[in-house]
C-alpha cells in the first residue's frame, strides 16, 4: 500500500467533514432566508389587505353620511382635508403626491443606496400615507387605495430588506423594491399576473442593472403571494365579453383616443397644481386644503355619491347596471374631485380613480351606440384611461383582464385600446414640449 495515501487519509477525512458542515450550514442559511422572505411578503400583504378593507369601509361611510346628513359634509370635509394634508406636510412630505418614481430613478444610479431612497421609502412614509389617505377618503376625497398600496409595499420591502439584509438572500435593494411594487399591485387588484407584468414592463423601459434578477425574484415573491393570499373570485363581478372587430372597432378606437386626450389633461392638472401648492412655504398654505375641502363638499353635494371615494365601488355599480348609470355631471365631478384632492396635499393614488373615470367615459360613450354591448365600452374606457395614467399599457390590460375575470382571448382587444390611449397621451406630451 502507498504510504502517502495512508498518511493523507486523516487529512482527506477532515476536509470532507468541513465540506459537509459547510453544505449543511448553507442549507440552514437558505431555509432561514426563505422563511424570512415569506415573513416579509406575508407581513406586507396582511398590512395592505387590512388597509384596503378599511379604505373601502371609510369610503362607504362618507357616501352614507352624504345621503343621511348632507349638511355635515360642509363642515367635516374641510377639517378632514386639512388634517390629512397637514399630516403629510408636517411628518412626511413624500407621503403625498407620486414620489415612488423618484425612488426608482435613484435606484437606477445605485441599486443598493438606501440612504438616497430612504426619504421616499421608509416606515414613516408608509404609516403617514396610510393614515392620511384614510382620513381623506373619510372626508369625501376621490383618491384611491391602489397607489398607496403599491408605494407602501415598496416601502415595507425596502425597509425590512435593509434591516435584515444579513439574513435575507443577497439581492440588491432595487430588486426588493420591484418585488414590493408588484406585491402591492397584485394584492390591491387580486391580480398576481398584472403585478409581475408591471415589473417586466417597467424594466423593459428602464436601464436597471440585473433585470433578469429583478424579474426572477419578483416571480418568486408573486408566487408566495398567490399561494397564500390569492382569491379565486375576481375583483369585479362582470360577464365575459365578445368583441366584434367589424362593427365595434371604430367606436372603440374613438373611446381610446378620447381617454388618452382626457388623461393627459387630467395628469397635467394633477402635477401642475400639486407642485404649485406644495411650494407655498408660508402659513397661507393652510388655506389650500381647507378651501379644497369646501369645494369638494359642494362638488359631492351637487354631483352625488358616484363622484367621490376610491372608485372601486363606483366601477362595480356601473359594471352591474344594465343601463348607462353615470351622467356627465358625475363623471366630470369625479375628475374635478380627484384633481383637487390630489393637489391639496392629501395622500392617495390615481389608479382606481382612473379606472372609475374610464368607466364613466365608457358609460357616456355607450349612449351613442346603443346596438353595441355597453360592457364593451365600459371595459375599453377603464383600460384606456388607466393605461394613459399608469403609463404601462400591457399592465393596464392585464389588470382589467384579471379584475373582471375576462377570457384570455379578450386580452388583445384590451391591450390594443390601452396602447392607443397610452400612445395618444405620449404624443400630446411631445407636441406640448416642442411648443
Amino acid at each position: 500500500m502507498d504510504h502517502k495515501s495512508v498518511d493523507n487519509a486523516p487529512q482527506r477525512r477532515t476536509n470532507l467533514g468541513m465540506i459537509t458542515k459547510t453544505k449543511n450550514h448553507s442549507r440552514v442559511i437558505d431555509i432561514s432566508a426563505l422563511l424570512l422572505t415569506i415573513f416579509v411578503v406575508s407581513l406586507t400583504s396582511v398590512f395592505v389587505i387590512k388597509y384596503c378593507y378599511l379604505f373601502d369601509d371609510l369610503g362607504m361611510v362618507a357616501k352614507q353620511r352624504l345621503i343621511d346628513h348632507p349638511i355635515f359634509t360642509f363642515f367635516i370635509t374641510p377639517v378632514f382635508f386639512w388634517v390629512s394634508a397637514y399630516l403629510c406636510r408636517l411628518y412626511s412630505p413624500k407621503a403625498s403626491g407620486n414620489h415612488l418614481s423618484h425612488a426608482l430613478s435613484e435606484l437606477k444610479k445605485d441599486p443598493n443606496d438606501f440612504d438616497k431612497v430612504s426619504t421616499f421609502l421608509n416606515i414613516r412614509v408608509v404609516m403617514i400615507k396610510a393614515i392620511s389617505s384614510l382620513i381623506a377618503t373619510l372626508g369625501g376625497g376621490a383618491l384611491g387605495k391602489e397607489g398607496p398600496a403599491v408605494h407602501m409595499s415598496a416601502g415595507i420591502f425596502a425597509s425590512l430588506a435593509k434591516r435584515y439584509e444579513r439574513f435575507l438572500p443577497h439581492i440588491n435593494l432595487s430588486t426588493w423594491v420591484s418585488a414590493g411594487t408588484a406585491t402591492g399591485l397584485a394584492i390591491a387588484f387580486n391580480a398576481p399576473i398584472a403585478g409581475a407584468v408591471f415589473v417586466i414592463e417597467k424594466l423593459s423601459k428602464s436601464r436597471f442593472k440585473d433585470s433578469k434578477g429583478h424579474i426572477t425574484w419578483t416571480l418568486v415573491v408573486i408566487s408566495i403571494v398567490t399561494i397564500i393570499f390569492y382569491k379565486p373570485n375576481p375583483l369585479f363581478n362582470f360577464h365575459n365579453l365578445i368583441f366584434q372587430i367589424s362593427s365595434q372597432s371604430v367606436p372603440l378606437i374613438l373611446v381610446a383616443l378620447t381617454c388618452g386626450l382626457l388623461a393627459f389633461v387630467f395628469q397635467t392638472a394633477n402635477n401642475y397644481f400639486y407642485l404649485k401648492f406644495s411650494e407655498i412655504s408660508s402659513n397661507w398654505w393652510h388655506l389650500v386644503p381647507i378651501c379644497a375641502g369646501i369645494i369638494i363638499a359642494y362638488l359631492n353635494f351637487y354631483c352625488g355619491i358616484y363622484s367621490f371615494s376610491g372608485g372601486i365601488h363606483t366601477s362595480q355599480e356601473v359594471l352591474s347596471s344594465t343601463t348607462p348609470l353615470l351622467s356627465y355631471k358625475e363623471v366630470f365631478g369625479r375628475i374635478l374631485n380627484t384633481i383637487i384632492t390630489f393637489a391639496s396635499g392629501c395622500a392617495g393614488g390615481l389608479i382606481a380613480p382612473a379606472m372609475a373615470i374610464g368607466t364613466g367615459i365608457g358609460s357616456l360613450a355607450s349612449n351613442f351606440a346603443p346596438n353595441i354591448d355597453m360592457g364593451v365600452f365600459l371595459l375599453i374606457g377603464m383600460t384606456s384611461f388607466l393605461a394613459a395614467v399608469l403609463g404601462e399599457p400591457i399592465t393596464a390590460a392585464i389588470v382589467i383582464y384579471e379584475a373582471t375575470g375576462q377570457n384570455a382571448e379578450n386580452i388583445p382587444f384590451l391591450a390594443g385600446a390601452a396602447i392607443i390611449a397610452a400612445t395618444t397621451f405620449k404624443m400630446i406630451g411631445k407636441i406640448k414640449i416642442r411648443q
